[in-house]
């Protein structure tokens, strides 16, 4: 007989749904982009459209002074190092001036700083040109406003494919053509572009839903612990149909994948989220690897209620794949996580 909750010590903490939802953004996050899942964009570069992508435009944001945001055609800009991928992010080589100007600019995580009228300021600097890096929404946020006539450019990397929850960013508006930099790209308050970054829905994307239903099975004869499924849905949007079967294919083959999580409550007691509220990132930012490793090394395992926690994906199959219309390509792969608490 008991007198207290099973598998449950603190009300405020997260339940297990929450963290298999935010280990299994983090996972294809860090997973995608680690196999080459992102593109480079250095100065200068034009697009096969004419735009000319390392060009960052003007933001008519009522939240600061006309001048102070400056905005890239992509979004979700990488800020992780480490990535096995033969190929590496634009931010991990080596930016304009050299390393022996700026010895801290080079293969350092991030933007390390953007032009302007040609000449670079770095994120470290301070002055007219002080700014932070806004890495979600791919925008470049200075602390007093600039001219609006400036010519802003810079050397990033974005990610191709972007990770969210399907009961937040996967209801805000989808925008088209958004590996464009030509047309109304410039024109501010333009076209796809009218809307703020943040109520922008840039393609392809996978929404990650965890299902209410879950399934629990004795682990073993004598035992506490329980075998605890749970089904999730990835929807995939692309504008290409290849694309979407793609990335169908990429989930539906983590079948009995095994993957480490992390404890999401911890990282936030401690305060090291590897970015700020500002989207910037924060001193010693660390990358999904990093949070799954052991509490020895500096890692935010997640224990239920002392043992490490794993969990395994079971009986993945696609479920949908459909046009919405001759731009819009929608799929879901349906799959069961299991962990044992």
């Amino acid at each position: 007989m008991s007198k207290y909750l099973h598998k449950v010590t603190n009300y405020g903490d997260s339940t297990i749904s929450s963290i298999i939802q935010d280990n299994l953004i983090e996972f294809f996050d860090w997973a995608i982009m680690d196999i080459g899942g992102f593109n480079n964009v250095s100065v200068p570069q034009t697009d096969v459209y004419g735009g000319d992508r390392h060009k960052l435009r003007l933001v008519n944001d009522p939240r600061y002074t006309s001048g102070q945001v400056w905005e890239a055609f992509r979004g979700n800009w990488v800020w992780q190092s480490g990535l096995a991928s033969t190929d590496q992010p634009k931010t991990l080589l080596k930016l304009k001036p050299d390393a022996a100007t700026y010895p801290n600019a080079a293969y350092k995580p991030g933007v390390s700083g953007v032009f302007v009228g040609g000449t670079f300021q770095p994120t470290s600097g301070v002055g007219t040109y002080a700014h932070h890096i806004d890495y979600p929404n791919g925008r470049v946020v200075f602390d007093t406003a600039i001219s609006t006539t400036s010519e802003v450019t810079a050397e990033f990397s974005y990610k191709q494919v972007k990770i969210v929850r399907a009961s937040d960013d996967f209801f805000r508006e989808v925008q088209y053509r958004s590996e464009r930099a030509d047309e109304d790209f410039t024109l501010a308050g333009s076209g796809d572009w009218s809307q703020l970054s943040e109520t922008r829905l840039q393609l392809p994307i996978i929404a990650v839903e965890v299902l209410k239903g879950r399934n629990n099975q004795p682990y073993a004869l004598g035992s506490s612990s329980h075998f605890v499924n749970t089904e999730v849905l990835y929807h995939v949007l692309a504008e290409e149909d290849y694309e979407r079967d793609k990335l169908l294919d990429i989930i539906s083959l983590q079948d009995e994948n095994v993957i480490e999580l992390f404890d999401s409550d911890k990282i936030g007691r401690d305060g090291v989220f590897p970015l700020d509220y500002r989207g910037m990132t924060n001193t010693g930012a660390k990358i999904y690897p990093d949070l799954v490793k052991s509490t020895a090394d500096g890692g935010f395992p997640y224990t239920a209620p002392t043992e490490t926690v794993n969990m395994r994906m079971l009986n993945s199959r696609v479920s949908v794949s459909e046009s919405i219309n001759p731009n819009l390509h929608h799929g879901v792969v349906r799959m069961t996580n299991e962990v044992i608490i």
